[in-house]
């Protein structure tokens, strides 16, 4: 399995935005594509910051997703409440 834990710092002021995108077009696209595992966004209790946390079946199906028009369309909704995006790739072992 391959997933994407993907560090979010949002912008002031826009957390709920930003879950609200995630939990509505954001979590219902990604989880209609092939290969999909789960999708998960954790806030940090500490700084505020948040984790999503991507996993599909294999890397290969993951960009597949990438290039779709349709996370051209959500993709932009969830960055645009966004500072600062970091990603790190894994396999499970």
């Amino acid at each position: 399995m391959f997933e994407l834990l993907v560090g979010l710092k949002a912008k002031a002021g826009q957390e709920q935005a930003l879950e609200k995108d995630y939990a509505g077009p954001f979590r219902t696209a990604i989880s209609l594509q092939e290969g999909f595992r789960h999708v998960s966004l954790l806030r940090s209790n500490d700084s505020g910051d948040y984790v999503l946390s991507i996993a599909f079946e294999n890397q290969t199906l993951q960009q597949k997703w990438v290039a779709t028009e349709l996370h051209g369309q959500v993709w932009p909704l969830m960055e645009s409440h966004l500072m600062e995006c970091t990603v790190k790739t894994y396999t499970a072992v």
